[in-house]
């Protein structure tokens, strides 16, 4: 049973959007730390590009948690946001990241007793040009809206030495084959979204999948 927000003190926060990096972050922490709390949560980012996205990503996210429920991992609790800022254009100005550090931040203001965030990046967001300043960029944010300092609210990267390939490998076969990380999903049926093979996200997954053949899930 997942923990009572309004009831239960948190260690730490970890956004979770439903994709591999998010979920391989959430499902190391929460087996590593079997006693320590999490406080999960999800951003419905609306904007001019969301589209079926932020859908599916939803999808994802309740089956994800419910297979750690399913699988033993009790020891978190989760909430959503939404966050409309589809008025900022069909290509809005910001990063994900940017908005989900400041929701983050605003959760951490209704449970100030939260001492750590939990960050997805891997190995592979590193070599990005530009990715340090990003980051930069984002823990300002956090800590401008939370005033919380270093000491008060560290940032942990539990997969910042791994790259993509063996993110998906540290996944149980079962929880890798729930995430979704196709920013454009296509229709394919009712209820049923395929991804688009045409996003930067698909182009990397499917080159992992194209050079280990057998290897991850078929239809992954």
């Amino acid at each position: 049973m997942r923990l009572d927000y309004f009831k239960e003190k948190f260690d730490a926060i970890v956004p979770l959007s439903g994709g591999i990096d998010s979920a391989a972050a959430l499902y190391k922490v929460l087996s590593e730390n079997p006693n320590k709390k999490y406080l999960v949560f999800r951003i419905d980012m609306v904007h001019g590009t969301s589209g079926n996205r932020t859908t599916r990503e939803a999808m994802a996210t309740e089956k994800i948690l419910n297979w750690l429920e399913e699988n033993g991992h009790n020891n978190f609790g989760f909430r959503e946001l939404r966050i409309d800022y589809s008025s900022l254009g069909l290509t809005p100005p910001v990063w994900d990241s940017e908005v989900v550090n400041f929701a983050a931040s605003l959760v951490i203001q209704s449970k100030p007793e939260i001492s750590e965030f939990v960050e997805g990046a891997i190995q592979d967001d590193y070599l990005e040009k530009g990715f340090a300043e990003r980051l930069n960029k984002i823990e300002k944010i956090l800590r401008l809206h939370t005033g919380k300092s270093a000491e008060e609210l560290e940032i942990y990267f539990p997969l910042k030495d791994k790259p993509k390939v063996e993110v998906m490998r540290m996944l149980p076969e079962e929880l890798l084959n729930l995430t979704w990380s196709c920013r454009y999903p296509k229709i394919v049926g009712p209820w049923q979204f395929g991804r688009c093979h045409e996003c930067p996200q698909c182009g990397v997954i499917d080159k992992i999948l194209n050079s280990n053949p057998n290897e991850f899930p078929q239809g992954f």
